[in-house]
């Protein structure tokens, strides 16, 4: 996923801490990460790793990405 290092390098677990609409947007997908209890999965990750299909990765990485965009404008 395309994200600036600020977010990329967090993990899973301070990103959802820190935004919780990034887990209604996953839950959208059924990637439950808020329930997972790992907090050692980097939020770059997370899409590669739970979702096979591309055209979804696409979607949810541009949902999160404009969500993302919304806290810097």
């Amino acid at each position: 996923m395309d994200l600036s290092e600020e977010f990329a390098q967090k993990t899973i677990s301070k990103m959802l801490e820190e935004h919780p609409q990034i887990g209604e947007i996953l839950k959208k997908y059924n990637i439950d990460c808020v329930s997972c209890g790992s907090s050692s999965c980097l939020f770059k990750n997370v899409i590669a790793t739970h979702t096979y299909n591309p055209k979804t990765a696409l979607q949810l990485k541009n949902e999160i990405n404009e969500y993302l965009a919304g806290l810097t404008s």
